[in-house]
């Protein structure tokens, strides 16, 4: 059944306890931890490493951020894909004004992750070719690798983002129960009633045309992943005719272990690829074979697989990343180990500082029981206080 309407995902009834919604509950928890682990790792390398530094400045930054918008990513993706945490966002966005402009807001971060691997893949398009460098020294616009891509980025979010933010707002829906006359409220986050019919049918329609999901579409994960895939066979084309001018002049060990390398980093670009492929043919599909919204489980997953997946299947591909992420655990196995020998002999020193105390507390103690004066066959006779009161020495000197 094809539906050429949009549907909230708050509208939507989850069934927790159904086994397809258990398996993705367990594999949002695997992705997440993927995705936090594969993109901390490639923020420490690629704003530590020397062998990224090498290569450009704009090549770090564009990796860097795209570490840091991938773990947003994840975590949007995974919120609005585990059942438990959908349900408590529906109930937040049906609700409140601030959720509700905010989980519109939060694509943002599929549109700059998407974008933001977009030119860093034409960042190390220009490394391997002469006539792009060429090209940018000539005209000495190697700032323009900063300014441009913000600004297309700000563009796009402004055309995609800017307007369901700006207009969508909390909202309640009645239904009528099936045999009864009981109205059921479902609150959600859509459009207010009030909005023109012409606004209505670019957010609702479904089908490819003018609409905000087609645009959305094509912004987000079409001229993206077509872009990246172009470059990825680009890059593919440089390795096969390197490695082979270097097997023409000579055929010894070198050239071998670099047709190995080169063989394993086209696999790498194929699957780099097959990544934003799989996530562009999940839209489509749920552009039209969508049953009850368009964000359905297989987008949404495909989405959180490529945020966090991508470190992994991209950056893992040379030695020099290797060694990094085997420098990294070292060091963090060091520091743990390091941090928890410091606690351990803090805690031998406190007990010890605490043994001390009560051996000197002990040692004066005994020092004053060794110290009083001990009295033998006293009487102790009581004190009175009186004007009329008189010892018993001055009782017999009188009787004298």
């Amino acid at each position: 059944m094809v539906h050429d309407q949009y549907m909230s995902l708050s509208l939507v009834n989850i069934n927790i306890t159904s086994y397809c919604m258990q398996f993705i509950d367990s594999l949002c928890y695997i992705l997440v931890i993927l995705g936090l682990v594969g993109n901390i790792l490639g923020l420490l390398i690629f704003s530590s490493s020397r062998h990224t530094s090498k290569i450009s400045s704009v090549y770090v930054y564009l990796a860097t951020s795209s570490s840091i918008i991938n773990i947003f990513c994840v975590i949007r993706y995974a919120l609005v894909l585990h059942s438990k945490s959908r349900i408590i966002i529906n109930n937040l966005i049906g609700h409140v004004w601030f959720a509700c402009k905010l989980y519109e807001l939060s694509f943002c971060f599929r549109v700059i992750s998407s974008w933001i691997i977009l030119f860093w893949m034409f960042e190390r398009v220009t490394c391997v070719s002469k006539r792009l460098r060429t090209l940018f020294y000539r005209w000495n616009a190697s700032q323009l690798k900063y300014i441009i891509p913000c600004i297309i980025i700000f563009i796009i979010l402004g055309c995609v983002i800017g307007p369901p933010a700006y207009m969508y707002q909390p909202r309640i829906s009645k239904n009528k129960l099936s045999n009864s006359t009981i109205k059921s409220m479902n609150y959600f986050c859509g459009l207010p009633s009030t909005v023109s019919i012409k606004w209505q049918k670019y957010f609702n329609e479904l089908h490819l045309g003018l609409n905000h999901y087609t645009i959305r579409c094509f912004f987000s994960e079409l001229f993206p992943a077509g872009t990246i895939i172009i470059f990825n066979s680009y890059i593919m084309y440089y390795l096969f005719r390197t490695s082979y001018q270097f097997s023409q002049i000579n055929e010894n060990k070198i050239t071998k272990e670099r047709q190995r390398t080169t063989s394993w980093m086209n696999i790498v670009l194929i699957l780099h690829s097959c990544l934003f492929l799989s996530s562009l043919f999940s839209h489509v599909v749920g552009h039209f074979l969508s049953v009850e919204a368009h964000e359905t489980w297989w987008v949404l997953l495909t989405v959180l697989g490529n945020c966090s997946l991508n470190f992994y299947v991209y950056c893992l591909s040379g030695k020099a990343f290797r060694k990094q992420i085997i420098h990294i655990i070292q060091r963090l196995i060091i520091l743990i180990s390091y941090k928890l020998q410091t606690c351990k002999q803090q805690q031998q020193n406190h007990q010890y500082d605490n043994f001390k105390i009560e051996n000197l507390i002990c040692q004066s103690n005994h020092v004053e029981n060794i110290n009083q004066p001990k009295s033998y066959g006293t009487k102790n006779y009581p004190k009175t206080i009186g004007i009329n009161s008189s010892s018993p020495i001055s009782e017999q000197e009188t009787s004298v």
